[in-house]
């Protein structure tokens, strides 16, 4: 088990490159399209949600839920970028943003209903949008023509007046800078307590919500809007 630090400086933690099936705590790879998606809901998963590490804490104390068949793709003129809150473990969590000319890969997860009010527990920084004029190509299946995913309610963090990307997530023709999220925690450490160490920085808006919160209300004062049309379903 890593230290509270070293797991929020892992996020997005890893992923597969290829669909793959989470189920009880595991995973195993999806190499054909046989999986019966009836009755599931589509959810592109941004940052930490493509990863079977994070399902299996999300899912963690529900073993009879069943299979999650997540499914690898790609999204046109969006990129993943860094949302203007920390999430309650640390880390500088991430959110969809419109990014014209970016191709970014993503993975689309088919959830049943229990399995979906399982993840909008999870989100609760965001809101769950239905997105239907969109350019989404998956690895395997028939493409959705409508996705639903979770966006950040207070927007993107704003990084030199601008957004600012994953690098750990792939993406062709990015148009933002990208950053692992070591970087991220390390911007914004300058911007709001300069020369301390980075850890200890992390360490501090991990164990005192005061100090979370008043971080987070400074990256709120200036973020950047999401720019991507959307229905917005529930606040969370």
């Amino acid at each position: 088990m890593l230290d509270p630090v070293a797991h929020a400086k892992a996020y997005p933690f890893p992923a597969p490159d290829h669909s793959y099936v989470f189920e009880d705590g595991n995973w195993s790879p999806l190499e054909n399209d046989g999986f019966d998606m009836t009755g599931r809901t589509p959810v592109l998963a941004a940052g930490s949600n493509q990863s079977p590490e994070q399902l299996a804490r999300k899912y963690s104390d529900l073993p009879g839920i069943g299979p999650i068949p997540v499914i690898r793709g790609r999204l046109g003129d969006f990129d993943v970028v860094y949302a203007a809150h920390l999430a309650g473990y640390g880390s500088m969590p991430a959110t969809f943003q419109n990014s014209p000319g970016t191709t970014v890969s993503v993975f689309v997860a088919w959830f049943t209903d229990p399995q979906l009010e399982r993840m909008h527990a999870t989100e609760g920084n965001y809101s769950y949008d239905r997105l239907t004029d969109i350019w989404l190509q998956t690895d395997l299946g028939p493409s959705p023509q409508e996705v639903f995913a979770y966006t950040a309610k207070v927007g993107c963090y704003n990084h030199n007046g601008g957004c600012l990307s994953l690098a750990e997530i792939p993406a062709t023709d990015r148009k933002f800078p990208s950053a692992t999220q070591s970087e991220a925690q390390g911007f914004l450490r300058d911007r709001l307590a300069v020369g301390a160490d980075l850890d200890q920085f992390v360490a501090d808006h991990i164990a005192d919500n005061v100090v979370r919160v008043g971080r987070v209300a400074a990256m709120r004062a200036d973020a950047i809007e999401i720019g991507y049309p959307r229905d917005s379903i529930l606040s969370l």
